[in-house]
């Protein structure tokens, strides 16, 4: 059996350029870091069928689950469509919340296949099975603290180490309808506007100035959802009276995070919060 953890991860810049692309995409400028907070994932050999667990329902069809179409289109781009495996899936990243959860599920497929069928991918092969996943995918696959550009598909890695903050996450029950329903609602005169804090936030990093960078953290999404999703506001204003130095709206949303220095203010948060909100974590970065 192998075994896989598919970590979170957090924007901490999210700029999106009002200029469209060719493909019709907004082109991008993120900084993206992992968080302490993932799903697992355990591989068995099986014969020619894939089968997923999770949460003890079985998937069987390409539309059920990323998982599952993530193993079906890796076969199927290395020619071995009779390779099998049975693949249990634990969740722990709230599904739909900004954080991607799936997107990692998916580059942790791959990675455990590729080892479960002893197989590799080339370099074109594996930016088509991340395009054909999702964008996200292309970071997942790498990891760590990097630069996210172009249409999502450029991942630069950063040689810099991430000072540690403590968050505590909070994900409303209510739900966004999809990312696309945030994209196709942005008001491109908001966006891109800020692209400043950008460098600002990765000299922070750099230097390691804590206060540059949780002053610099930045979501081009952050005022649509907070527009039209009233619990964002009132989740922020909760985190900051809880003591959080800064909040940022996760991803497209819903979730949002409160950034902390100190583990002890951290857990006290997250305890006085718990009683109001059901799906509450706290976790660090990495």
């Amino acid at each position: 059996m192998i075994k896989s953890k598919a970590y979170a991860k957090i924007n901490l810049s999210l700029n999106i350029i009002p200029n469209r692309l060719k493909n019709g995409l907004y082109p991008v400028r993120f900084i993206n870091c992992q968080i302490d907070l993932y799903d697992e994932l355990y591989f068995d050999k099986k014969n020619r069928e894939i089968e997923i667990i999770c949460d003890n329902l079985r998937f069987h069809k390409k539309d059920d689950n990323i998982v599952y179409k993530a193993a079906v289109l890796l076969r199927n781009i290395v020619g071995q469509p009779k390779l099998g495996a049975r693949i249990v899936l634990k969740k722990n990243i709230p599904v739909k919340a900004g954080l991607g959860g799936g997107s990692s599920d998916a580059a942790a497929t791959t990675a455990g296949l590729m080892k479960l069928w002893n197989i590799k991918l080339t370099d074109n092969q594996r930016a088509y099975l991340a395009d054909e996943l999702g964008k996200d995918v292309h970071y997942c696959l790498v990891g760590g603290l990097c630069q996210v550009s172009g249409d999502g598909s450029t991942i630069t890695s950063l040689r810099m180490k991430m000072p540690k903050f403590w968050l505590v996450i909070v994900s409303p029950e209510e739900k966004k309808p999809s990312t696309k329903f945030m994209y196709k609602n942005l008001d491109i005169q908001k966006i891109g506007k800020n692209t400043d804090k950008f460098n600002q936030l990765k000299q922070g990093i750099q230097l390691r100035k804590r206060e540059n960078i949780l002053y610099n953290l930045f979501n081009d999404f952050e005022d649509l959802a907070t527009q039209h999703f009233s619990i964002v506001g009132k989740i922020k204003s909760d985190l900051i009276k809880e003591g959080a130095l800064r909040t940022l709206l996760a991803g497209s949303g819903l979730s949002v995070i409160g950034f902390f220095n100190k583990r002890q203010h951290n857990i006290v948060a997250f305890n006085n919060l718990k009683v109001k909100y059901k799906n509450i974590i706290w976790t660090k970065t990495l």
